[in-house]
């Protein structure tokens, strides 16, 4: 078998390995391997310590849980962790692993900074398509329902009054079209809003913090008349989940928390860890959430759906739909409110 994974690596444009655990030693490397950690390959041969000393050292602790994994299914896969190289530049790695023998790690070793990069891009333009769909249930649908109700008060007072038939004519023209406007505005919304639910689980190791500001700085241009905290005691916490999944529960927390908080209101996100998980906690000081509506909340087309402050439309889907995306990611999603005294929602969720 170790002939065959050295063919394999003769091959291989991605690095591979054979690490013998009694020994703490690698028995064989290919060229590439050595090339994507940018050291001499004799010298990693011999001394595998250069080659953990450049694992930052926020991915220790999930290299260490992966490495229990290995030991327990004999195989582990994607294990992501980041090199700083002697240039200074970071590189995002990812390795398969697996035990051919009592002590023998064959490994598979693949850089992926560049699609951590095209991921980066991705969750960006996911921010700023969700930050134009908040402007549209601001801009757009909220005043079309306002129009809704003009055109009633309208047909009221035209039917009251004997006004011509034509006149009647024209104002349900208006309301149906308007109502079609409206109709596609929240047809739109309800399907980007349920659309991740179908997708598998696309595990990546990512920064916490750094994803929560993106999301942040998207929300904070069209909602200037708001303050917004970011507020925890970490400097980072890189952690393995599915990034894009966590960026839409995230923005959908802070964005129902801006709808029931008036202007000049406070939202604060606070993050914090435990040994196994991380927490979020998205609070506001808004208006809170009637007791009648409590036990429904999370529920699909849930009755506990208001209009925001500002006439913002609710599909009743965003917190069903919050619950269904941490349950995804193995985690779980409590709430606490106090009436016109405000809300405060957690998630709690693996680090790994």
């Amino acid at each position: 078998m170790h002939k065959d994974i050295e063919r394999i690596g003769e091959l291989s444009k991605d690095g591979v390995f054979i690490y013998d655990l009694s020994a703490s030693v690698f028995i064989y490397m290919n060229d590439a391997c050595a090339s994507l950690f940018n050291l001499p390959k004799d010298r990693m041969m011999t001394m595998p310590q250069l080659v953990l000393a450049m694992i930052l050292s926020e991915d220790t602790y999930y290299l260490g849980h992966c490495f229990e994994e290995l030991k327990q299914k004999r195989s582990t896969d994607r294990s992501e962790f980041r090199l700083q190289i002697a240039d200074g530049s970071i590189r995002h790695m990812s390795c398969d692993a697996y035990f051919l023998e009592t002590e023998l790690i064959a490994g598979f070793v693949k850089d992926i900074t560049l699609d951590r990069q095209h991921q980066d891009y991705i969750i960006n333009y996911g921010a700023k398509k969700d930050t134009l769909l908040d402007m549209m249930t601001h801009n757009l649908a909220g005043p079309l329902a306002l129009s809704q109700n003009l055109l009633r008060w309208m047909k009221e007072g035209a039917a009251a009054n004997d006004v011509p038939s034509e006149f009647l004519v024209q104002l349900n023209m208006i309301q149906e079209n308007t109502q079609e406007c409206l109709d596609i505005v929240n047809d739109f919304l309800r399907q980007e809003h349920s659309e991740s639910e179908r997708i598998y689980v696309k595990k990546t190791r990512f920064d916490v913090l750094d994803r929560i500001t993106q999301t942040l700085d998207k929300l904070i241009e069209t909602n200037k008349t708001k303050r917004f905290r970011l507020i925890t005691k970490l400097e980072n916490l890189n952690i393995s989940t599915d990034s894009v999944k966590f960026f839409q529960v995230i923005h959908n927390l802070v964005s129902n928390a801006i709808k029931f908080t008036p202007d000049q209101g406070e939202i604060d996100i606070v993050v914090e860890e435990t040994p196994e998980t991380f927490i979020v906690r998205v609070r506001d000081n808004g208006i809170g959430i009637p007791s009648g509506l409590q036990e429904v909340l999370f529920d699909k087309r849930t009755k506990a759906k208001r209009s925001g402050l500002q006439n913002q439309h609710s599909s009743g889907l965003g917190l069903s739909i919050v619950r269904n995306l941490v349950e995804l990611l193995d985690g779980t999603v409590s709430f606490r409110t106090e009436l016109n005294r405000g809300s405060e929602f957690s998630i709690e969720l693996p680090k790994a």
